[in-house]
Parts: structure tokens; sequence; C-alpha cells
């Protein structure tokens, strides 16, 4: 066998005949060049802020774009004709810097102090988004702290945790109706992030506010469009997050499962030796035959098989869904563009990151197993669990189904587990099922019940009729 190499630049070409019949050319990669689309370090701890895959991306292409703000580098206004819509709410933020710096200013913090402390964290800015960024390392300093002085204007002055709102009394952006509700979903994309832990250390560095309050003014900037009871946001204030889109994800996740999830190693490769993946593979082998849990039917279907719904009075968060005795009890959603976009944002976000649970992806496939036809729809807002301003019945219907699509789920390990495994066993078998589908049948509506009731009085009649004609042949009148 001859063999040669040749190394140009960033790949190494090799070429290998044998006996002159077969000839193989293979291009290796050089090992000094990285990938920049997916980083190597994407699938690290760090890493954060993903970009959305075109398998997303194609259900649903504008739930995943800012429309008035862009934050962090991947979608940084910088003049280009496309993200011109962006250009507006950038023009301001220099004036929301000016304003931070003549605040702090007095407190013997200037613009070096900050890019001091930004620059000290450049490497794990970087490390936290999945794509490699073309900023250099001024630039990145600079859009840090102009995104990030931004995020914490908007947050001091709708939290009013100072006087600050005065000054902006006359503001566009706090004047307009629609611009900080469209504000609110923006800073909520995963791909319009920045990491954390640049708010925290800003926060602290100006010496407003300490950085402890810092999830209480966001909360109080969301709660706007959250509407959540005082004791939901008391009790997830010391929430740790890696980022906006992660913190409010966070408070939608019932508290028990919180604490469950504490314990259990997601990463399937920083298990213990008992759980490392080559002996959760052999396990699974073993019990192969175990029968698998199963999805659910619609709501229609449920009703027909004796499942009843009902619209859950006390719950921690709209995710905490139960079944008791073949009730069905799930929180009124409120469903409008800002929980749509906020719902299938977390969703891509869980897909990406092992070391974060699912539970809103096990909310998006249980409500989407309900909600198949536009009359699902429309049965759960009769029953109060859907307060629908999305749009139809069918677009709801849709939504579910395109935000499901391409999304890897496991039942056995969601934390709805119990109530698919609950529902489907009691549909399964047993008189109640039999007994809803006759209740369904005959006494569906006013009609069916009159029309069952002139059959079964009609039946009687013939009854009697064949009593009292066989009767006299059994005694004969003596």
């Amino acid at each position: 066998m001859n063999s040669s190499s040749q190394a140009t630049g960033r790949s190494t070409a090799i070429s290998a005949t044998e006996d002159d019949s077969s000839c193989c050319i293979i291009q290796i990669e050089n090992p000094i060049y990285s990938p920049k689309r997916l980083k190597k370090s994407a699938g690290g701890q760090s890493c954060c802020i993903f970009r959305i895959p075109p398998t997303l991306f194609q259900a649903n292409e504008t739930a995943y774009k800012p429309k008035v703000v862009s934050i962090g580098p991947y979608h940084h206004c910088d003049g280009e004709v496309d993200k011109d819509h962006l250009q507006m709410i950038q023009e301001h933020k220099q004036k929301y810097l000016a304003f931070f710096l003549s605040k702090i200013n007095p407190k013997d913090v200037y613009m070096t102090d900050l890019r001091k402390v930004v620059s000290g964290m450049e490497e794990r800015i970087r490390d936290s988004y999945s794509e490699d960024l073309k900023f250099d390392r001024e630039k990145l300093i600079d859009m840090m702290i102009l995104d990030g002085c931004f995020i914490l204007t908007l947050l001091i002055v709708v939290s009013k945790k100072s006087t600050w709102r005065i000054n902006y009394a006359d503001d566009p952006i706090f004047t307009l109706r629609w611009i900080l509700p469209t504000l609110r979903s923006d800073l909520l994309l995963l791909e319009n992030q920045v990491p954390f832990f640049v708010l925290q250390d800003l926060l602290k560095a100006s010496r407003l506010f300490p950085s402890s309050s810092l999830n209480e003014m966001i909360f109080a900037f969301f709660s706007y469009s959250m509407r959540r009871p005082k004791k939901v946001w008391e009790e997830r204030k010391n929430l740790d997050a890696n980022h906006l889109l992660d913190l409010i994800r966070k408070t939608y996740v019932p508290y028990v499962t919180q604490k469950t999830q504490e314990k259990i190693c997601t990463n399937v490769f920083c298990c213990s030796s008992e759980n490392t993946w080559f002996n959760i593979l052999s396990r699974t082998k073993k019990n192969v035959q175990a029968e698998p849990p199963s999805l659910i039917g619609s709501a229609r279907k449920l009703q027909l098989r004796g499942i009843q719904f009902k619209q859950k009075e006390k719950f921690e968060t709209p995710l905490d869904i139960t079944l008791k005795s073949g009730v069905l009890e799930i929180p009124k959603l409120t469903f409008d563009d800002f929980f749509s976009s906020l719902l299938i944002n977390c969703v891509a976000f869980e897909q990406f990151n092992m070391k974060c649970s699912t539970e809103m992806t096990s909310y998006v496939t249980f409500m989407g197993c309900l909600i198949n036809t536009d009359e699902d729809a429309t049965f759960l807002s009769e029953k109060g669990i859907i307060e629908n301003y999305f749009g139809t019945g069918e677009q709801v219907s849709l939504f579910f189904k395109n935000t499901g699509k391409n999304v890897a789920f496991s039942i056995s390990k969601s934390f709805l587990s119990s109530v698919f495994e609950g529902v489907n066993e009691y549909t399964s078998q047993g008189y109640h099922v039999q007994w809803a589908a006759f209740k369904y049948t005959h006494f569906n509506s006013p009609w069916a019940f009159l029309s069952s009731c002139a059959a079964l009085i009609l039946l009687m009649l013939t009854m009697l009729q064949a009593f009292f004609t066989a009767y006299p042949y059994f005694r004969p009148p003596k």
C-alpha cells in the first residue's frame, strides 16, 4: 500500500492505493480548525444560549425572531437592511445608557468600572453562546454593557424601585401602549438573551441596588403580562438562572418537581457509576418487554370514555395538572401572544439544555394531545380551562401541533407521567367507559334525549302490547 499526505491550510488530504484497484481520498479537518455554527463547548455546562435549528424554526418562523429590540449578538442590529425594524429601540439604548451612567457616577462608578467588570467575564460570555461570536473583544464588551444597562433601566423604572419614572414620564417606550408588551415578549426569546451573570454583576457594580433584588425587579416587570399570585413570586425570588427566559421558565415549574429535579442528574455523561449511560442502556434492554407508556387521546374522545374535565381552582402554576377518580383538573390557561411566544421558546431551550428539566415540553405535549382539533379547543373553552385570546380554536390546535413537532420527549421521565398513565388506565376498561359512551349517544343534546325517550316509550308500549296479546293464550278466560 502506498500512501501520501499533504496538509493544505484547513484540511489534510490522504490518498491510498492498493494493487491499483482502489483509490480512496479522505479529507480530514485540521485539528486547529474548530466548528463555528455549533462550537465544541456548546455541549458543555456553561452554554445556555442557542441558535434555533431549522427543524424547529420552519414550524414557526416568527416565534423566535425579535420584533422591536435585539439583545445580545445573534440579532445584533448594526445597520443591516433586514433588521431595520430593530433600529428604533437600538437608537434609544444610547440614551438609556447615558441616563444609567448619570445615576451611578455620583456613587463613584464610571464607564471604565463597568468595562472592567464585563471584560473579566469575556470568556464566560463567549462560552454561554453555542455559536462562535464574530465580534472582537471591545465590541463584545460594549454590546454587553449597552444591552445590559438598557435591560436594567427598564426593570428599575417599571418595578418602581426608584423615582426614575419621573424622568421617563414622556418617554415613548413607556407611554405608547404597544411597545412594553412587545418588549417583554422579545426579552424572552431564546436567541435574544444575555447571560444572567452579566445583569447580576452590572447591577452589583453600579451600587444602585443589591444584586439579590434583581429577581424581584424582573418579576415586577413581567407580572404585567403574567398574572400570578404574589406568593408565587415570593417563593421564587432566590431562583438562580442562566438568563431571563430560564428564570421565567422556572417560575412555571411546580415547586415539588423543582426539589425532585435537584436530586436527578439529567446529563447522561455525568451520572454516578451505577447510572452511567451504558448501564442505563443495559437496564433498558432487560426491561424491554415492559409496556411503554403511551400518549392520550383528545379531549372529546376522553370525554366519551368517561374522563370528566374540570377547571382547577387552587393551583401553584398552570402546569399543575392532576387526575382524581376520573376527573382531570387543569388550571385555567390564558392563551395569548405573550404566553404562546414564551411557551415555544421554553420548549426550544429545554431541547438544547441537558441539565434543565422538561416541564414545558411535557405540558405542550399533554395539551397537544388534548387539543387535536378546533372542537377540542372549543370544548375546553366551554369548561373554563382555556381563555383564548390567541385566535380561533383551529389556530390554538395548530399551535400545539407545530410546537410539539420534531421535539424529543419521554413520557416515562415527564413530570406528568402519572397523569398520562392514569388517563390511559382509566379509559381502557370499566363500566364507566360504557356508561359514558351510552350517555353521549343518547343524552348528548335535547333532541337526542327526546329521541331516546320516544324510543323507550315505544319499546315499553310494544312490550305491553305483546304481554296483553300473549296473556289470554296462557291464561284463557274461564
